[in-house]
């Protein structure tokens, strides 16, 4: 895996997607948005994942020409989400 040091003045967006586990696949996914790694984290701390959880975090820099967000980097669980913020070198 390689990295890169994103360095440009690029608004990134963090977005969170929950679900339970044994929902059906015609329910809705929870979405949330986040401008800060930190208020992320302060959500998960006061929130924890919960077992019975389905979580999708990814980090986005924008959307393409059909209204598509463009990931730079995505994980199903929180901690691994984080360290790949930090491998990929975006101060968010």
């Amino acid at each position: 895996m390689s990295t890169q040091d994103i360095s440009t003045t690029s608004s990134f967006i963090i977005l969170v997607a929950e679900s339970e586990n044994n929902a059906s696949t015609s329910d809705e996914w929870d979405v949330m948005e986040f401008s800060s790694l930190a208020a992320l984290t302060k959500l998960r701390k006061r929130y924890p994942e919960k077992m019975k959880g389905r979580y999708f975090y990814a980090l986005s820099r924008g959307v393409d020409a059909q209204f598509r967000h463009i990931h730079v980097t995505e994980a199903s669980h929180f901690k691994q989400f984080v360290r790949q913020i930090k491998n990929t070198g975006v101060k968010i």
